[in-house]
Protein backbone atom coordinates (compact mmCIF):
# COMPACT_ATOMS: atom_id res chain seq x y z
CA UNK A 1 0.00 0.00 0.00
CA UNK A 2 1.61 3.29 -1.11
CA UNK A 3 1.32 6.71 0.47
CA UNK A 4 -0.41 8.00 -2.67
CA UNK A 5 -3.14 5.35 -2.45
CA UNK A 6 -3.63 6.12 1.22
CA UNK A 7 -3.87 9.85 0.68
CA UNK A 8 -6.28 9.61 -2.24
CA UNK A 9 -8.60 7.37 -0.26
CA UNK A 10 -8.47 4.38 -2.62
CA UNK A 11 -11.24 1.90 -1.83
CA UNK A 12 -10.26 -1.12 0.23
CA UNK A 13 -11.31 -4.46 -1.30
CA UNK A 14 -14.13 -6.16 0.61
CA UNK A 15 -12.14 -9.39 1.26
CA UNK A 16 -9.46 -7.30 2.98
CA UNK A 17 -12.04 -5.56 5.15
CA UNK A 18 -13.65 -8.87 6.11
CA UNK A 19 -10.31 -10.58 6.70
CA UNK A 20 -9.18 -7.69 8.89
CA UNK A 21 -12.51 -7.91 10.72
CA UNK A 22 -11.90 -11.56 11.65
CA UNK A 23 -8.84 -10.41 13.55
CA UNK A 24 -11.14 -8.90 16.14
CA UNK A 25 -11.58 -12.41 17.58
CA UNK A 26 -8.22 -12.06 19.34
CA UNK A 27 -9.51 -8.79 20.79
CA UNK A 28 -13.14 -9.65 21.56
CA UNK A 29 -12.68 -13.11 23.06
CA UNK A 30 -10.16 -12.30 25.82
CA UNK A 31 -11.76 -8.92 26.52
CA UNK A 32 -15.33 -10.19 26.90
CA UNK A 33 -14.50 -13.41 28.73
CA UNK A 34 -12.48 -11.40 31.22
CA UNK A 35 -14.84 -8.50 31.82
CA UNK A 36 -18.05 -10.54 31.69
CA UNK A 37 -17.04 -13.61 33.66
CA UNK A 38 -13.62 -13.40 35.32
CA UNK A 39 -14.85 -11.69 38.48
CA UNK A 40 -17.82 -14.06 38.65
CA UNK A 41 -15.52 -17.04 37.98
CA UNK A 42 -13.24 -16.02 40.84
CA UNK A 43 -16.02 -15.39 43.37
CA UNK A 44 -18.49 -18.17 42.52
CA UNK A 45 -16.33 -20.92 40.94
CA UNK A 46 -12.86 -20.50 42.46
CA UNK A 47 -14.19 -19.24 45.80
CA UNK A 48 -12.12 -16.06 45.99
CA UNK A 49 -13.26 -13.23 48.25
CA UNK A 50 -14.99 -10.50 46.13
CA UNK A 51 -12.64 -7.74 47.29
CA UNK A 52 -9.58 -9.91 46.54
CA UNK A 53 -11.07 -10.89 43.17
CA UNK A 54 -11.59 -7.22 42.32
CA UNK A 55 -8.00 -6.47 43.30
CA UNK A 56 -6.67 -9.29 41.09
CA UNK A 57 -8.61 -7.89 38.14
CA UNK A 58 -7.43 -4.36 38.92
CA UNK A 59 -3.75 -5.36 39.00
CA UNK A 60 -4.00 -7.30 35.74
CA UNK A 61 -5.82 -4.62 33.76
CA UNK A 62 -3.61 -1.84 35.12
CA UNK A 63 -0.58 -3.82 33.99
CA UNK A 64 -2.19 -4.07 30.57
CA UNK A 65 -2.82 -0.33 30.55
CA UNK A 66 0.82 0.40 31.39
CA UNK A 67 2.10 -1.80 28.57
CA UNK A 68 -0.15 -0.21 25.92
CA UNK A 69 1.97 2.96 25.33
CA UNK A 70 5.15 0.88 25.31
CA UNK A 71 3.84 -1.56 22.70
CA UNK A 72 2.40 1.30 20.63
CA UNK A 73 5.76 3.09 20.60
CA UNK A 74 7.71 -0.08 19.77
CA UNK A 75 5.29 -0.94 16.98
CA UNK A 76 5.53 2.55 15.45
CA UNK A 77 9.32 2.41 15.54
CA UNK A 78 9.69 -1.19 14.39
CA UNK A 79 12.20 -1.80 11.58
CA UNK A 80 10.85 -5.26 10.75
CA UNK A 81 11.01 -5.67 6.94
CA UNK A 82 7.64 -7.43 7.04
CA UNK A 83 5.89 -4.40 8.52
CA UNK A 84 5.27 -2.60 11.79
CA UNK A 85 1.96 -4.31 12.73
CA UNK A 86 1.36 -7.80 11.33
CA UNK A 87 4.49 -9.48 12.78
CA UNK A 88 3.43 -8.38 16.27
CA UNK A 89 -0.04 -9.78 15.69
CA UNK A 90 1.19 -13.12 14.37
CA UNK A 91 3.58 -13.74 17.26
CA UNK A 92 0.99 -12.84 19.90
CA UNK A 93 -1.96 -15.06 19.00
CA UNK A 94 -0.25 -18.30 20.07
CA UNK A 95 0.65 -17.44 23.69
CA UNK A 96 -2.62 -15.50 24.03
CA UNK A 97 -4.61 -18.64 23.18
CA UNK A 98 -2.61 -20.77 25.64
CA UNK A 99 -3.02 -18.34 28.52
CA UNK A 100 -6.76 -17.91 28.04
CA UNK A 101 -7.03 -21.68 28.47
CA UNK A 102 -4.84 -21.68 31.59
CA UNK A 103 -6.87 -18.85 33.11
CA UNK A 104 -10.04 -20.96 33.30
CA UNK A 105 -8.62 -24.49 33.62
CA UNK A 106 -9.52 -26.25 36.91
CA UNK A 107 -6.76 -26.18 39.54
CA UNK A 108 -6.37 -27.14 43.19
CA UNK A 109 -4.62 -24.01 44.44
CA UNK A 110 -5.89 -22.32 47.59
CA UNK A 111 -5.09 -19.25 49.67
CA UNK A 112 -2.03 -17.25 48.66
CA UNK A 113 -1.02 -19.76 45.97
CA UNK A 114 -4.42 -19.38 44.35
CA UNK A 115 -4.17 -15.59 44.37
CA UNK A 116 -0.65 -15.67 42.89
CA UNK A 117 -1.75 -18.09 40.16
CA UNK A 118 -4.66 -15.94 39.03
CA UNK A 119 -2.65 -12.73 39.18
CA UNK A 120 0.08 -14.33 37.04
CA UNK A 121 -2.33 -15.78 34.49
CA UNK A 122 -4.33 -12.55 34.25
CA UNK A 123 -1.16 -10.46 33.81
CA UNK A 124 0.09 -12.78 31.06
CA UNK A 125 -3.30 -12.70 29.36
CA UNK A 126 -3.33 -8.90 29.20
CA UNK A 127 0.34 -8.75 28.15
CA UNK A 128 -0.24 -10.82 25.02
CA UNK A 129 -3.59 -9.13 24.48
CA UNK A 130 -1.77 -5.81 24.26
CA UNK A 131 0.97 -7.03 21.93
CA UNK A 132 -1.78 -8.19 19.55
CA UNK A 133 -4.48 -5.56 19.89
CA UNK A 134 -2.44 -2.35 19.73
CA UNK A 135 -0.81 -3.25 16.38
CA UNK A 136 -4.14 -4.68 15.17
CA UNK A 137 -6.01 -1.46 15.87
CA UNK A 138 -3.19 0.63 14.37
CA UNK A 139 -3.27 -1.48 11.20
CA UNK A 140 -6.88 -0.39 10.70
CA UNK A 141 -5.72 3.23 10.39
CA UNK A 142 -3.02 2.28 7.88
CA UNK A 143 -5.36 0.37 5.58
CA UNK A 144 -7.11 3.58 4.44
CA UNK A 145 -7.30 7.30 5.14
CA UNK A 146 -10.79 7.76 3.80
CA UNK A 147 -13.30 9.01 6.43
CA UNK A 148 -16.21 6.79 5.34
CA UNK A 149 -14.00 3.80 4.52
CA UNK A 150 -12.62 3.84 8.05
CA UNK A 151 -16.15 3.99 9.43
CA UNK A 152 -17.11 1.05 7.22
CA UNK A 153 -14.10 -1.00 8.32
CA UNK A 154 -15.01 -0.41 11.96
CA UNK A 155 -18.61 -1.38 11.15
CA UNK A 156 -17.40 -4.69 9.68
CA UNK A 157 -15.19 -5.25 12.71
CA UNK A 158 -18.23 -4.66 14.92
CA UNK A 159 -20.44 -7.00 12.91
CA UNK A 160 -17.86 -9.78 13.03
CA UNK A 161 -17.07 -9.13 16.69
CA UNK A 162 -20.55 -9.82 18.00
CA UNK A 163 -20.59 -13.57 17.26
CA UNK A 164 -17.38 -13.79 19.28
CA UNK A 165 -18.98 -11.70 22.00
CA UNK A 166 -21.81 -14.27 21.99
CA UNK A 167 -19.28 -17.09 22.18
CA UNK A 168 -17.90 -15.49 25.32
CA UNK A 169 -21.15 -14.32 26.92
CA UNK A 170 -23.39 -17.31 26.24
CA UNK A 171 -20.81 -20.03 25.56
CA UNK A 172 -19.91 -20.84 29.18
CA UNK A 173 -23.58 -21.10 30.16
CA UNK A 174 -24.38 -23.33 27.15
CA UNK A 175 -21.43 -25.59 28.00
CA UNK A 176 -22.55 -25.86 31.63
CA UNK A 177 -26.18 -26.48 30.64
CA UNK A 178 -25.18 -29.18 28.12
CA UNK A 179 -22.48 -31.05 30.04
CA UNK A 180 -23.24 -30.73 33.76
CA UNK A 181 -26.33 -33.06 33.56
CA UNK A 182 -23.94 -35.73 32.22
CA UNK A 183 -21.63 -35.55 35.21
CA UNK A 184 -19.11 -32.98 33.95
CA UNK A 185 -18.19 -30.61 36.77
CA UNK A 186 -18.80 -26.88 36.44
CA UNK A 187 -15.05 -26.29 36.82
CA UNK A 188 -14.32 -28.68 33.93
CA UNK A 189 -16.91 -26.84 31.82
CA UNK A 190 -14.97 -23.64 32.32
CA UNK A 191 -11.77 -25.39 31.20
CA UNK A 192 -13.53 -26.55 28.02
CA UNK A 193 -14.71 -22.98 27.43
CA UNK A 194 -11.13 -21.71 27.65
CA UNK A 195 -9.87 -24.36 25.22
CA UNK A 196 -12.53 -23.59 22.61
CA UNK A 197 -11.94 -19.85 22.96
CA UNK A 198 -8.20 -20.30 22.39
CA UNK A 199 -8.70 -22.44 19.28
CA UNK A 200 -11.13 -19.96 17.69
CA UNK A 201 -8.77 -17.10 18.52
CA UNK A 202 -5.88 -18.72 16.64
CA UNK A 203 -7.92 -19.55 13.53
CA UNK A 204 -9.32 -16.03 13.19
CA UNK A 205 -5.99 -14.39 13.96
CA UNK A 206 -4.42 -16.31 11.09
CA UNK A 207 -7.22 -15.27 8.74
CA UNK A 208 -6.53 -11.61 9.54
CA UNK A 209 -2.79 -12.09 9.18
CA UNK A 210 -2.98 -13.47 5.64
CA UNK A 211 -5.89 -11.26 4.47
CA UNK A 212 -4.02 -8.05 5.32
CA UNK A 213 -0.73 -9.05 3.71
CA UNK A 214 0.60 -6.11 1.70
CA UNK A 215 -1.77 -3.55 3.28
CA UNK A 216 0.80 -1.89 5.55
CA UNK A 217 2.46 1.36 4.51
CA UNK A 218 5.86 -0.11 3.59
CA UNK A 219 6.86 3.05 1.71
CA UNK A 220 6.72 5.04 4.93
CA UNK A 221 8.69 2.33 6.72
CA UNK A 222 11.55 2.53 4.21
CA UNK A 223 11.49 6.35 4.46
CA UNK A 224 11.91 6.17 8.23
CA UNK A 225 14.64 3.56 7.87
CA UNK A 226 16.70 5.75 5.57
CA UNK A 227 16.19 9.27 6.89
CA UNK A 228 14.84 9.42 10.45
CA UNK A 229 16.41 8.19 13.69
CA UNK A 230 14.25 6.59 16.34
CA UNK A 231 12.64 9.12 18.66
CA UNK A 232 12.19 8.76 22.42
CA UNK A 233 8.98 7.45 23.92
CA UNK A 234 8.64 10.48 26.19
CA UNK A 235 8.90 12.89 23.27
CA UNK A 236 6.31 10.90 21.33
CA UNK A 237 3.65 11.05 24.02
CA UNK A 238 4.46 14.62 25.00
CA UNK A 239 3.74 15.68 21.42
CA UNK A 240 0.53 13.64 21.26
CA UNK A 241 -0.82 15.09 24.50
CA UNK A 242 -0.47 18.58 23.10
CA UNK A 243 -3.19 17.79 20.56
CA UNK A 244 -6.47 19.05 22.04
CA UNK A 245 -8.70 16.77 19.96
CA UNK A 246 -6.71 13.78 21.17
CA UNK A 247 -7.01 14.75 24.83
CA UNK A 248 -10.76 15.04 24.32
CA UNK A 249 -10.95 11.47 22.98
CA UNK A 250 -8.85 10.11 25.82
CA UNK A 251 -11.13 11.47 28.53
CA UNK A 252 -14.21 10.50 26.53
CA UNK A 253 -12.96 6.92 26.37
CA UNK A 254 -11.97 6.55 30.02
CA UNK A 255 -15.34 7.64 31.40
CA UNK A 256 -17.30 5.61 28.85
CA UNK A 257 -15.31 2.45 29.60
CA UNK A 258 -15.79 2.85 33.34
CA UNK A 259 -19.53 2.98 32.76
CA UNK A 260 -19.61 0.14 30.24
CA UNK A 261 -17.36 -2.11 32.36
CA UNK A 262 -19.57 -1.63 35.42
CA UNK A 263 -22.62 -2.51 33.32
CA UNK A 264 -21.14 -5.59 31.61
CA UNK A 265 -19.14 -6.90 34.57
CA UNK A 266 -22.12 -7.02 36.89
CA UNK A 267 -24.47 -8.36 34.19
CA UNK A 268 -24.18 -12.01 35.22
CA UNK A 269 -24.90 -11.03 38.84
CA UNK A 270 -27.92 -9.01 37.73
CA UNK A 271 -29.35 -11.88 35.71
CA UNK A 272 -28.66 -14.38 38.47
CA UNK A 273 -29.92 -12.44 41.48
CA UNK A 274 -32.26 -9.71 40.17
CA UNK A 275 -33.99 -11.58 37.34
CA UNK A 276 -33.44 -15.11 38.77
CA UNK A 277 -32.31 -16.50 35.40
CA UNK A 278 -30.68 -19.91 35.19
CA UNK A 279 -27.79 -20.93 32.89
CA UNK A 280 -30.06 -21.81 29.94
CA UNK A 281 -31.96 -18.51 30.15
CA UNK A 282 -28.75 -16.52 30.48
CA UNK A 283 -27.23 -18.32 27.50
CA UNK A 284 -30.42 -17.71 25.52
CA UNK A 285 -30.30 -14.03 26.39
CA UNK A 286 -26.72 -13.63 25.17
CA UNK A 287 -27.50 -15.48 21.95
CA UNK A 288 -30.49 -13.25 21.21
CA UNK A 289 -28.54 -10.19 22.31
CA UNK A 290 -25.87 -10.99 19.74
CA UNK A 291 -28.40 -11.10 16.91
CA UNK A 292 -29.84 -7.78 18.07
CA UNK A 293 -26.38 -6.20 18.31
CA UNK A 294 -25.42 -7.37 14.82
CA UNK A 295 -28.59 -5.78 13.44
CA UNK A 296 -27.96 -2.56 15.39
CA UNK A 297 -24.28 -2.14 14.51
CA UNK A 298 -24.74 -0.75 10.96
CA UNK A 299 -27.35 1.76 12.15
CA UNK A 300 -24.98 4.20 13.84
CA UNK A 301 -22.37 3.88 11.06
CA UNK A 302 -24.96 4.62 8.38
CA UNK A 303 -26.18 7.64 10.36
CA UNK A 304 -22.62 8.92 10.92
CA UNK A 305 -21.71 8.56 7.25
CA UNK A 306 -24.97 10.20 6.19
CA UNK A 307 -24.68 13.30 8.37
CA UNK A 308 -20.86 13.41 8.37
CA UNK A 309 -20.60 13.57 12.16
CA UNK A 310 -19.49 10.78 14.46
CA UNK A 311 -19.82 13.21 17.37
CA UNK A 312 -23.54 13.90 17.01
CA UNK A 313 -24.27 10.25 16.25
CA UNK A 314 -22.44 8.84 19.26
CA UNK A 315 -23.90 11.47 21.59
CA UNK A 316 -27.46 10.71 20.47
CA UNK A 317 -27.06 6.94 20.81
CA UNK A 318 -25.46 7.29 24.25
CA UNK A 319 -28.48 9.22 25.48
CA UNK A 320 -30.50 6.07 24.71
CA UNK A 321 -28.31 4.14 27.16
CA UNK A 322 -28.80 6.74 29.88
CA UNK A 323 -32.57 7.00 29.49
CA UNK A 324 -32.93 3.22 29.40
CA UNK A 325 -30.81 2.78 32.54
CA UNK A 326 -33.04 5.12 34.52
CA UNK A 327 -36.22 3.35 33.37
CA UNK A 328 -34.81 -0.11 34.06
CA UNK A 329 -33.65 0.80 37.55
CA UNK A 330 -37.16 1.81 38.59
CA UNK A 331 -38.72 -1.08 36.66
CA UNK A 332 -36.51 -3.50 38.54
CA UNK A 333 -35.54 -6.04 35.85
CA UNK A 334 -37.16 -8.96 37.63
CA UNK A 335 -37.78 -11.31 34.67
CA UNK A 336 -36.45 -12.49 31.32
CA UNK A 337 -38.62 -9.99 29.40
CA UNK A 338 -37.16 -7.05 31.34
CA UNK A 339 -33.64 -8.29 30.66
CA UNK A 340 -34.36 -8.64 26.93
CA UNK A 341 -35.80 -5.13 26.61
CA UNK A 342 -32.76 -3.80 28.45
CA UNK A 343 -30.49 -5.83 26.18
CA UNK A 344 -32.06 -4.39 23.04
CA UNK A 345 -31.63 -0.79 24.19
CA UNK A 346 -28.06 -1.40 25.35
CA UNK A 347 -27.12 -3.14 22.09
CA UNK A 348 -28.48 -0.24 20.07
CA UNK A 349 -26.66 2.40 22.10
CA UNK A 350 -23.28 0.75 22.81
CA UNK A 351 -22.86 -0.55 19.25
CA UNK A 352 -22.40 3.11 18.30
CA UNK A 353 -19.45 3.49 20.65
CA UNK A 354 -17.69 0.31 19.55
CA UNK A 355 -18.31 1.15 15.90
CA UNK A 356 -17.37 4.82 15.99
CA UNK A 357 -14.87 5.45 18.77
CA UNK A 358 -11.81 3.88 17.11
CA UNK A 359 -12.74 5.38 13.75
CA UNK A 360 -12.71 8.73 15.57
CA UNK A 361 -9.31 7.99 17.12
CA UNK A 362 -8.02 7.21 13.62
CA UNK A 363 -8.90 10.77 12.54
CA UNK A 364 -6.24 12.10 14.91
CA UNK A 365 -3.54 10.20 12.99
CA UNK A 366 -3.73 12.66 10.09
CA UNK A 367 -3.89 15.62 12.47
CA UNK A 368 -0.75 14.41 14.25
CA UNK A 369 1.05 13.90 10.95
CA UNK A 370 0.06 17.39 9.82
CA UNK A 371 1.30 18.99 13.07
CA UNK A 372 4.36 16.83 13.79
CA UNK A 373 5.19 15.20 10.45
CA UNK A 374 5.08 11.63 11.78
CA UNK A 375 2.89 8.58 11.31
CA UNK A 376 2.24 7.18 14.79
CA UNK A 377 -0.94 5.16 14.51
CA UNK A 378 0.31 2.64 17.09
CA UNK A 379 1.12 5.24 19.71
CA UNK A 380 -2.15 7.10 19.13
CA UNK A 381 -4.22 3.93 19.50
CA UNK A 382 -2.12 2.72 22.43
CA UNK A 383 -2.58 5.78 24.63
CA UNK A 384 -6.31 5.78 23.96
CA UNK A 385 -6.38 2.12 25.00
CA UNK A 386 -4.20 2.86 28.02
CA UNK A 387 -6.75 5.24 29.48
CA UNK A 388 -9.66 2.98 28.54
CA UNK A 389 -8.04 0.05 30.31
CA UNK A 390 -7.13 2.17 33.29
CA UNK A 391 -10.82 3.01 33.48
CA UNK A 392 -11.68 -0.66 33.09
CA UNK A 393 -9.27 -1.58 35.87
CA UNK A 394 -10.76 1.01 38.21
CA UNK A 395 -14.27 -0.18 37.37
CA UNK A 396 -13.43 -3.86 37.87
CA UNK A 397 -11.77 -3.22 41.21
CA UNK A 398 -14.67 -0.99 42.23
CA UNK A 399 -17.12 -3.78 41.37
CA UNK A 400 -15.43 -6.12 43.83
CA UNK A 401 -15.46 -3.53 46.59
CA UNK A 402 -19.03 -2.45 45.84
CA UNK A 403 -20.24 -6.05 45.94
CA UNK A 404 -18.57 -6.40 49.31
CA UNK A 405 -20.09 -3.10 50.45
CA UNK A 406 -23.55 -4.25 49.38
CA UNK A 407 -23.09 -7.42 51.43
CA UNK A 408 -22.62 -9.91 48.58
CA UNK A 409 -21.79 -13.41 49.88
CA UNK A 410 -21.76 -15.60 46.75
CA UNK A 411 -23.81 -18.26 48.54
CA UNK A 412 -26.85 -17.83 46.30
CA UNK A 413 -28.98 -16.32 49.05
CA UNK A 414 -28.49 -12.56 48.82
CA UNK A 415 -30.39 -9.90 50.77
CA UNK A 416 -32.80 -7.41 49.21
CA UNK A 417 -30.26 -4.67 49.91
CA UNK A 418 -27.59 -6.61 47.99
CA UNK A 419 -29.88 -7.30 45.03
CA UNK A 420 -30.85 -3.62 44.80
CA UNK A 421 -27.17 -2.69 44.94
CA UNK A 422 -26.43 -5.05 42.04
CA UNK A 423 -29.26 -3.47 40.04
CA UNK A 424 -27.88 0.02 40.72
CA UNK A 425 -24.39 -1.11 39.62
CA UNK A 426 -25.93 -2.34 36.36
CA UNK A 427 -28.00 0.77 35.56
CA UNK A 428 -27.73 4.13 37.36
CA UNK A 429 -24.01 4.14 38.13
CA UNK A 430 -22.89 3.21 34.57
CA UNK A 431 -25.30 5.77 33.13
CA UNK A 432 -23.71 8.53 35.23
CA UNK A 433 -20.23 7.79 33.86
CA UNK A 434 -21.45 7.61 30.26
CA UNK A 435 -23.20 10.96 30.69
CA UNK A 436 -19.91 12.53 31.82
CA UNK A 437 -18.18 10.91 28.83
CA UNK A 438 -20.63 12.46 26.37
CA UNK A 439 -20.46 15.90 27.98
CA UNK A 440 -16.73 15.79 27.22
CA UNK A 441 -17.11 14.33 23.73
CA UNK A 442 -19.59 16.97 22.54
CA UNK A 443 -16.63 19.40 22.35
CA UNK A 444 -14.65 17.13 19.97
CA UNK A 445 -13.62 19.38 17.02
CA UNK A 446 -13.34 16.97 14.04
CA UNK A 447 -16.16 15.80 11.78
CA UNK A 448 -15.99 14.75 8.12
CA UNK A 449 -15.74 18.34 6.86
CA UNK A 450 -12.80 19.15 9.15
CA UNK A 451 -11.15 15.79 8.44
CA UNK A 452 -11.23 16.33 4.69
CA UNK A 453 -9.66 19.77 5.18
CA UNK A 454 -6.91 18.24 7.33
CA UNK A 455 -6.21 15.53 4.76
CA UNK A 456 -6.12 18.06 1.92
CA UNK A 457 -3.71 20.34 3.82
CA UNK A 458 -1.54 17.35 4.77
CA UNK A 459 -1.30 16.20 1.17
CA UNK A 460 -0.23 19.69 0.03
CA UNK A 461 2.24 20.02 2.88
CA UNK A 462 3.88 16.69 2.02
CA UNK A 463 4.10 17.76 -1.64
CA UNK A 464 5.77 21.06 -0.67
CA UNK A 465 2.82 23.13 -1.87
CA UNK A 466 1.06 26.04 -0.19
CA UNK A 467 -1.63 24.95 2.24
CA UNK A 468 -4.18 26.53 4.59
CA UNK A 469 -5.51 25.58 8.02
CA UNK A 470 -8.83 27.25 7.27
CA UNK A 471 -11.72 25.01 8.28
CA UNK A 472 -9.97 23.07 11.03
CA UNK A 473 -8.56 25.77 13.27
CA UNK A 474 -10.38 24.38 16.32
CA UNK A 475 -8.69 21.03 15.85
CA UNK A 476 -5.33 22.79 16.18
Amino acid sequence: MTQQNLMTGKKVPLPVKIGYGFGTAADSIPYNLFFTYFLFFLTDIAGVNPAVAGTISFLAVMWDAVTDPIVGFLSDNSRNPNGRRRPWMFRSIWPLAIVIFLLFIPNEFAGLAQTVYYVLMAVLLWTFYTTYCVPYAALGAEITRDYNERNTIRMIVGLIAYPFVALCNSGPMWVIAALSPHGVSVKACWGITGAVAGAVLIICGLIAHFATKGREDMEYLSHVEEEKPKESILKTYKELFKIRAYRNLIFTGIFYIIGYTLFSGVGVYMMTYCASLGPVQQASFWSIYTIIAICCTPVSIIVANKIGSKKITLFAFSMIFIANAIVMYFLGMTCFAHVMVNGFMVALSTSAFWGLYYATVYDVCELDEFINGKQREGSIVAVAQFFQKAGGAVATSAMGWMLTGFGYTGTGAESEFTVNGILMMNTIIPAAFILVSMLIFIRYPINRKEFDKIKEALQKKKAGEEYSTEGFEKAL
